[in-house]
């Protein structure tokens, strides 16, 4: 069990804060991927429509008939004792389009708390909590589009915060060419109560665009993201690198434009070798420049993954390489519930 006096509770939401490209967001634990397959692909946006109903986390466009009395459910062994989790269910209603309903859930463990002078104050729990109901449809034949409503709820010990924010996203579909296009925008909201007497933070809005295309003549099917869009230039200078001119001066770093543009790109691939089973993997430049090791690069910024089905359920699993020796294992189960009915 960890340690933590009170006074710096508020330490969870400076990393969350951190953790985005602005440096000034909270509720950062929306920007995990709620799948494997989404993990294995080193992406949150994937731009296929298919029976995968957990896609309308981010993708509202994606629900379609095909998600219809599909239930999902996925697990992630985060980091340390930090786990996460997220649930979901879709529904089909004739002529007036798919709806889902989801949560998901970020546990951080139990704490020893005390107060400043080193007094006890018992154990308590950090989580993050967001529900969302999400709607698709489509329009006329090759467009779908969609909107997800989220409530978001978040409580470090005595220190609560809650928000509201709401995804869009707009999908072009060309069965013939097996292409896709899909234009997001998420996290369009507001910190309705911030965490004690701190000042409201903005939410991690974010725009991205991501292509999907099978191949031909080869059952490959791969997903380009550009993300970030909303913020073109990340660049940005390293002051205190322990590296020194001939001067004994400290040298500084800059970010150059072409890792600038490689840090909005993130590619992923499935490789269905047969009916019911997949391979993935997926590649993001950023996760790999933010988290890897001078000393020790390793694969950060790589992941992988699976997928296969049993019986009446599909089962996924991915890995993404976090930091040198550490990586987010997550395993994720599919099925639509209309096949545990008895037939007449």
């Amino acid at each position: 069990m960890k340690t933590l006096t009170l006074s710096a509770i508020s330490l969870f939401a400076a990393l969350h804060a951190h953790s985005q490209v602005a440096g000034k967001s909270t509720f950062a634990f929306m920007n995990l991927p709620v799948s494997s397959r989404q993990l294995a692909m080193g992406t949150n946006f994937i731009s296929t429509s298919d029976n995968d109903v957990s896609m309308a986390w981010n993708n509202p466009a994606a629900l379609n008939p095909r998600t219809h009395n599909h239930a999902f459910a996925t697990y992630n062994n985060y980091v340390s004792d930090i786990n996460f989790g997220y649930f979901a269910y879709g529904r089909e209603f004739a002529k007036a389009g798919s709806l889902s309903a989801g949560i998901m859930f970020m546990d951080y463990g139990k704490f020893d708390g005390y107060t400043p002078s080193g007094l006890s104050t018992g154990t308590f729990k950090v989580q993050d909590q967001c529900f969302h109901i999400s709607y698709g449809r489509s329009w006329k034949e090759r467009f779908r589009y969609g909107a997800s409503l989220k409530y978001i709820y978040s409580i470090y010990e005595s220190y609560v915060s809650n928000g509201l924010s709401c995804d869009l996203s707009g999908m072009y579909m060309d069965t013939s060419k097996q292409l896709s296009v899909t234009a997001f925008a998420r996290n369009i909201g507001f910190q309705a109560i911030p965490y004690g007497n701190t000042e409201r933070q903005s939410l991690p809005f974010e725009l991205a665009l991501s292509i999907s295309k099978k191949l031909a003549h080869l059952p490959l099917r791969y997903n380009i993201v550009f993300s970030n869009l909303q913020k073109p230039d990340m660049r940005y200078t390293i002051a205190h690198t322990d590296e020194r001119d001939e001067n004994g001066n400290e040298r500084t770093k800059t970010m150059t434009m072409g890792d600038n543009i490689l840090r909005h790109l993130s590619l992923g691939g499935e490789l269905n070798l047969t009916k019911h089973f997949v391979l993935r993997f997926g590649y993001n430049h950023m996760r790999r420049k933010e988290l890897t090791q001078e000393q020790k690069k390793g694969t950060a910024g790589f992941s992988w993954g699976l997928g296969f089905r049993i019986n009446k359920f599909h089962i996924s699993y991915g890995s993404a390489a976090l930091f040198s020796g550490i990586n987010s294992n997550q395993f994720s189960l599919l099925a639509n519930l209309s096949d545990f009915y008895r037939k007449k």
